[in-house]
């Protein structure tokens, strides 16, 4: 058996995988749409993990903040961060759709370059 452990040191790694994608289901997009649903459920998750921790701890420190979630009004920095992050989610959810659709308009040889270092 060949010694591939210097060629493996002078081979940068890949960025992405090539080759076909597992399918699970045969309707073409099912695959697709449950990624997205998987992504969307781990968000909120962490959303919902997050408000516990938030209300918790309010709750320790004699805070009632129901009323003041209700009636609070974001600034125009808050806003602006929010929709920053909105869209931030947003293409984290899509990523599936997004890289099998450029994944058909690719050429077979063409790789996404590497992202740069810090």
């Amino acid at each position: 058996m060949p010694d591939d452990s210097a060629n493996a040191e002078s081979t940068p790694l890949r960025y992405s995988v090539k080759g076909k994608r597992m399918r699970f289901f045969d309707a073409q997009g099912i695959d697709e749409l449950v990624a997205i649903c998987m992504g969307m459920a781990q968000e909120m998750w962490v959303i919902k993990e997050r408000q516990a921790a938030l209300e918790f701890v309010a709750a320790e420190k004699g805070v009632l903040l129901p009323d003041d979630i209700e009636g609070h009004k974001f600034s125009t920095e808050q806003r602006t961060a929010l929709d920053a992050e909105k869209q931030n989610f947003i293409d984290r959810i899509f990523f599936t759709l997004r890289e099998e659709a450029e994944s058909l308009t690719a050429e077979p040889e063409e790789e996404p370059s590497a992202p740069s270092m810090p």
